[in-house]
């Protein structure tokens, strides 16, 4: 692994920041380009990586005992998100709702606990968060988290809590996505006080007055024909109505099965219901489909990030290190935003371009750090960054 011998250009508007004082702007730059460009993204391994970091006791001491606001830095953060137009929101705008897990190992870990995980079709022992992501067709960053504490509250109720912050804050955006966990008529209510429209997928077995009778879903697509239409180059068989769905009342109900891409392939059926009544199915399945936004926002602050990489068994560290992430990727992607490089879709779902242009700007300092060190013997500069190579 290369040492990383200067801050990230990316990490430049930490300076701006009124939420950390002189001294934790440096720690704050030292994590977030430790995030971006070391391999090891531990407090440990940050400390170790990044050439300009104080400490690992100091680096720990930032994220477990300083006194710095979260909430403020999430509102500075986003403010800063809103400087460029393509990163700024709007009503066009889409809120994504959505939760992930964090693999971890030791009990201590802070709210850790078993959890099933589909994407495994397993049980795994780690953190459940819930996110709220803004989503457009220029850019995708996170507005905010909770943390699920097991046997302690639902998770509706923590998507509730964000709706509430995000109205506070000011987010415009008009629509909200979420799947069937989310999909109850406590947090559609909830949404509809403050006038906002929802697109959502829901079980197989939600109960449909059809033919004055209460029917499951998947039953009632048995009984109707569909209609195919081209959406966005793919094929798509369609039925769509008005109608009422136990526990959400009168919505759009829309039956869709994509037609499978590979033979191989199994036919993608969803059932879909939204409040936005005249809207088109087209509408709807373009909207529903953003949804695939917040994946790759798992995905890549997973691997590119250290996103449940933290080994701190003190809640206020762990918070402190998601706050500092979504830090992290919201620099980068003000960066591909100044940047003439790479397209808006790019931009826009992954920060694969953003890591790459990341890493060649850290072996680019580490190289001009050395060629401006003629001084010093090959030994010497290799005594300074000899616990880099272990």
């Amino acid at each position: 692994m290369l040492p990383v011998t200067s801050f990230l250009s990316c990490a430049e508007p930490i300076d701006q920041l009124e939420c950390f004082s002189m001294r934790q702007k440096h720690h704050a730059k030292t994590y977030v380009t430790g995030l971006v460009a070391a391999s090891n993204k531990t407090v440990q391994g940050i400390s170790n990586q990044v050439l300009p970091a104080k400490s690992e006791r100091a680096l720990n001491k930032f994220l477990t005992e300083y006194n710095w606001e979260e909430d403020q830095l999430n509102k500075e953060r986003l403010a800063l998100l809103q400087q460029t137009n393509d990163t700024k929101w709007s009503s066009d705008g889409v809120v994504i709702i959505d939760d992930t897990f964090t693999h971890k190992t030791g009990e201590q870990i802070p709210n850790a606990g078993k959890f099933y995980d589909h994407t495994i079709r397993g049980y795994i022992w780690g953190q459940n968060l819930v996110y709220a992501l803004y989503a457009d067709e220029k850019t995708t960053y996170p507005l905010g988290f909770r943390l699920y504490e097991k046997d302690a509250q639902r998770r509706v109720e923590l998507a509730i809590e964000l709706v509430d912050e995000l109205i506070e804050i000011g987010v415009p955006a008009d629509t909200y996505l979420f799947d069937m966990s989310y999909c109850s008529q406590e947090f559609v209510t909830h949404l509809e006080t403050y006038g906002k429209e929802w697109v959502s997928a829901v079980k197989s077995d939600a109960r449909v007055l059809y033919g004055g009778e209460r029917i499951r879903v998947d039953a009632l697509a048995e009984r109707i024909d569909t209609v195919p239409r081209m959406i966005n180059g793919e094929t798509y068989h369609i039925w769509t109505q008005k109608r009422e769905v136990s526990r959400l009342g009168e919505v759009k109900l829309l039956i869709t099965t994509k037609e499978a891409s590979d033979e191989d392939d199994e036919l993608s059926v969803k059932y879909i219901v939204s409040n936005k009544i005249d809207a088109p199915a087209s509408h709807l399945i373009a909207l529903y489909a953003m949804r695939w936004r917040v994946e790759t926002f798992f995905r890549d602050t997973k691997q590119d990030l250290g996103f449940g990489d933290c080994e701190l068994r003190h809640a206020a560290g762990a918070s402190g290190d998601w706050h500092l992430l979504m830090l992290a990727y919201s620099l980068l992607k003000l960066g591909a935003a100044h940047s003439a490089l790479g397209t808006i879709l790019e931009r826009a779902t992954s920060l694969r371009t953003d890591i790459k242009r990341s890493f060649r700007e850290s072996v680019e300092n580490l190289l001009s750090w050395a060629l401006n060190s003629p001084t010093r013997s090959t030994d010497e500069l290799m005594h300074q960054i000899e616990g880099m190579f272990v």
